[in-house]
């Protein structure tokens, strides 16, 4: 017997108790709560996309490799910039020290009273000694004061509509500066004086000028206000500030609590030369001191003149130049000239309750060379390679180049490993590998593939990158090299991770771009006990790469120890000497208080041979021109801000710290974390009753680099996206708020779709009485 084992029959509609239209009605029927809190989801998701609008307009701050003046407008996302007329920098360089006169000009030519932002970026050990902003006939001198006062008294004479400059720094190098109440056709004349130590290595002098900047990427989840979310290492105020009138395209995080001051917005470089805006015209006034091989400039074409003293006036050869890349000056001494030592000094004369008579000096001292063969340790190095958005364009074709060199140099008793990393990080062998030709040409076909994209979450590529130590392996020498334009928001808390992980690794940096943020590859390299070296070119990529390598592969000067004269009381900094690696000098700043006399000794090892060398205080030149001691200062403030790191900055030896920073700035008059630069003018300029605007002048985007427009962290969907996603929600929201509307639609529906169910129903009916 053919039996189904489950029933097809039908049980007839008569018998089915079926629900009335009464019931779909109240089935159907959406609550108002329901329909509320709909809404209010897609009114965020508006005001998400509304951010996200503001964000492609800017960039970050914390790169800024040039000054700008930025004036907030009266429409969100419409921005009006001023006209950038001119920037005149003039240096003047005398032995160790650089003295610098940064002048720019802009040009308000709305009809509105403004409020401008100048951001400025410096080298990141420049000590910032003067501010004075010019305009028209009158000029205002800033004077330092604690940070807290110096904003208070800024934001009293902007409300008053008296004219006011106020200059903060934000970063070691970064600083911004806002100028309030400019009338309507005026120009500004901004000039900021600095000074810094001039570089040496491997036998070249060298200073460098920011011009332009990489944009930043912020890592973090956004604080809302009333929410507190303390970030590492210290104590966020309940509330984070959400600035309405802020120019920056990010909000606060829990990483980057500045966020929003440190991300100016962006423009192509040759939308601003076209209108004649952002270009700098540079001289020079060198002396130093020795007779010179050779003067250059790696992107800039100089025009020299020798003069009868035998210093050198040195311009751009064309007068001027786009202000999208940085400017580098390099002087090379004669091979018979070249120097083993060098000191410079500047008296100190007696402050009443201040500093006690003495003497500052700037301090060369170059270790001997290596006369002995070394056996070369078997390595074991970690390549991290940054692929962010921020390395588009020619930045990511130097790091493939660089990193395909440093493959080229690896020997077959080295181990090694790759890491890539963007919003993610990523290893190429789970742990390191031998340096065999199979190995080595496996990585290399993966490198031809490596494309920018994404943010810049580096915490958790150095997390895998100082993991990676195999145990039993002790005796290779561990190294570590990171190839990253440094586009980073939270340095101090990588510098923190660094310090906390890094064991006995030693950590490289390679900069890359034209802009690089030079302050994370300088002090990266030093908590990580390595070098650091710079690639502005992909046609540099070997000579920058051959310096590196000359420094992983040759022997350190070690155990250095510098002995001064008996009877000196001496302050002297850098604190610790670090091991010097080939072609690296011992510079140092001291403050000293006795006579002069007698030598000073550095001692050390090199190859294993016990070295010694001498200086004799005595035949140090007094220098005419003063600023050794603000450079003192500053190098100081720098120390004491690395020992914050050990404690956070929030307890109490981190407040004791604060408090030594606080007073050194304002003894040497000099910006600082917790000091600005303050000038009011005391008449009334801004008539009662006329309202202050605001617009942001964007920087320009660093040459080969390309423009990001929205650099929100984890963030998948484009400005696009958010728009018609927020559109779609509030219609749905809409339609949903509205009964009559959701019933007019069904009734549509059902005329243009017929209705299977009912068709069925009816084609069964016939069948039955067929039957």
């Amino acid at each position: 017997m053919n039996r189904a084992l489950f029933s097809g029959q039908r049980i007839p509609r008569e018998y089915v108790l079926l629900p009335t239209n009464e019931y779909y009605r109240r089935r159907y029927r959406s609550s108002r709560r329901g329909r509320w809190w709909l809404l209010f989801a897609a009114a965020l998701v508006v005001f998400t996309a509304a951010m996200g609008v503001r964000a492609e307009q800017a960039v970050d701050l914390n790169n800024t490799e040039s000054g700008d003046l930025l004036f907030t407008g009266v429409g969100q996302g419409a921005y009006t910039p001023a006209l950038h007329l001119a920037s005149r920098a003039r240096i003047g360089v005398r032995g160790l020290l650089a003295k610098v006169q940064l002048q720019q000009e802009f040009a308000n030519q709305s009809d509105d009273w403004q409020e401008a932002i100048y951001v400025l970026p410096l080298p990141e050990q420049a000590a910032v000694t003067g501010l004075e902003i010019q305009i028209g006939e009158r000029c205002i001198v800033g004077k330092v004061r604690e940070r807290a006062k110096a904003a208070k008294i800024y934001k009293a004479a902007l409300d008053a509509g008296k004219r006011a400059a106020l200059l903060e720094q934000q970063r070691p190098n970064l600083f911004t500066s806002k100028v309030a109440n400019i009338a309507p056709g005026e120009t500004v004349r901004v000039q900021i004086r600095y000074r810094q130590s001039v570089n040496y290595e491997s036998g070249t002098f060298g200073l460098h000028l920011p011009t332009t900047l990489t944009p930043r990427y912020i890592p973090g989840e956004i604080k809302l206000p009333g929410k507190a979310t303390p970030s590492a290492g210290r104590k966020e105020e309940a509330g984070a500030e959400l600035m309405p009138d802020s120019s920056g395209w990010a909000l606060p995080t829990d990483q980057v609590a500045d966020a929003h001051k440190i991300t100016p917005p962006m423009q192509p470089a040759a939308e601003l030369s076209a209108i004649g805006s952002h270009r700098i015209t540079i001289a020079v006034e060198l002396e130093g001191g020795l007779p010179l091989a050779e003067i250059s400039s790696p992107y800039h074409d100089l025009d020299l003149n020798k003069r009868a003293d035998g210093r050198y006036s040195i311009k751009l050869r064309k007068g001027d130049a786009a202000m999208d890349r940085d400017f580098i000056l390099r002087w090379r001494p004669r091979p018979a000239s070249m120097p083993r030592a060098a000191l410079f000094t500047e008296q100190v004369a007696a402050v009443e309750g201040g500093e006690s008579p003495g003497t500052y000096l700037q301090l060369l001292l170059i270790p001997p060379e290596s006369r002995r063969a070394t056996r070369q340790l078997p390595r074991e190095v970690v390549y991290v390679i940054d692929t962010s958005g921020s390395m588009g364009g020619n930045s990511i074709r130097q790091a493939r180049e660089s990193l395909q060199l440093a493959l080229s140099r690896l020997q077959p008793s080295d181990r090694f490993n790759v890491i890539e990393f963007n919003s993610r990080a990523r290893a190429f062998f789970p742990r390191p590998v031998a340096a065999d030709p199979a190995n080595i040409q496996r990585v290399r076909t993966q490198l031809v593939g490596l494309q920018a994209s994404g943010g810049t979450e580096m915490a958790a590529a150095l997390r895998l990158a100082l993991s990676q130590q195999m145990p039993g392996v002790d005796e290779l020498v561990h190294q570590v090299v990171f190839i990253t334009d440094g586009a980073f928001g939270n340095e101090r808390a990588l510098f923190e991770l660094m310090t906390r992980l890094l064991g006995d690794a030693r950590l490289f940096t390679v900069g890359i771009g034209s802009a690089p943020n030079r302050h994370f590859m300088r002090k990266a390299a030093q908590f990580g006990r390595g070098a650091s070296v710079t690639i502005g070119d992909l046609g540099e990529v070997q000579e920058r790469m051959q310096a590196l390598f000359a420094k992983l592969e040759n022997p350190l000067a070690t155990e250095l120890e510098l002995q001064w004269p008996k009877g000196l009381k001496v302050e002297a900094y850098p604190r610790r000497i670090p091991d010097l690696y080939d072609g690296e000098p011992l510079q140092l700043v001291a403050r000293v208080e006795g006579d002069l006399d007698g030598e000073i000794q550095l001692r050390g090892r090199l190859a294993g041979v016990q070295f010694v060398q001498k200086l004799a205080l005595g035949k140090g030149g007094s220098a005419t021109d003063t600023g050794i001691g603000s450079v003192w200062a500053r190098t100081k403030i720098a120390s004491l801000r690395d020992q914050q790191l050990q404690f956070g900055e929030q307890s109490d030896p981190g407040q004791a710290l604060r408090g030594q920073i606080l007073r050194l700035a304002l003894e040497h008059q000099l910006a600082s974390p917790y000091t600005s630069f303050v000038a009011v003018e005391e008449r009334v300029v801004r008539p009662q009753g006329q309202g202050l605007s605001k617009s942001p002048l964007p920087n320009a985007v660093a040459r080969g680099q390309v423009l990001q427009r929205q650099t929100y962290p984890r963030t998948a969907a484009g400005l696009s996206a958010q728009l018609l996603a927020a559109a779609g929600l509030l219609g749905l929201a809409g339609l949903l708020r509205w009964g009559r509307a959701t019933h007019a639609l069904r009734r549509c529906l059902r005329r243009l779709v017929p209705d299977v169910r009912r068709a069925r129903s009816w084609q069964e009916r016939q069948l039955g009485q067929v039957q």
